[in-house]
């Protein structure tokens, strides 16, 4: 099963939006899990973290896809 994320980083913390939806995660629409990290937060830190939780919801059988990867293609 593919989970799109997006990760947003400004100067005070990274938002990392994730959904089964692409549509739902380029427009920040719902549902929706999103999640807030510190600055200092490494991005394999917020992708292990992603997975770990969201295997509790979908199984071990996910892959993290970037939507801004996909919207570049």
């Amino acid at each position: 099963m593919e989970v799109y994320y997006q990760l947003i980083r400004n100067s005070g913390h990274t938002l990392r939006y994730a959904s089964t939806d692409k549509q739902v995660v380029l427009t920040h629409g719902y549902p929706i899990y999103l999640q807030i990290y510190g600055a200092n937060r490494s991005t394999d830190y917020i992708l292990k973290d992603t997975f770990a939780f969201l295997a509790t919801q979908y199984g071990n059988n996910i892959k993290l896809v970037n939507v801004d990867e996909l919207e570049k293609k």
